[in-house]
């Protein structure tokens, strides 16, 4: 086994967790309260110009 097998391995193990916590940060970001009334701001703002 070489050296390019074994970053192979690591790279293929890892990519999946990474992906998987990536996704779960994003919609804990998107979905948290604070964060939510701040993105819905300019929904309201472009209303009130019409």
């Amino acid at each position: 086994m070489n050296e390019s097998d074994l970053l192979l391995i690591v790279y293929k193990s890892l990519r999946l967790p990474f992906l998987v916590a990536a996704i779960f940060y994003i919609t804990y970001y998107v979905y948290k309260k604070r964060s939510k009334e701040e993105m819905e701001k300019p929904k309201y703002r472009m209303l009130e110009e019409d």
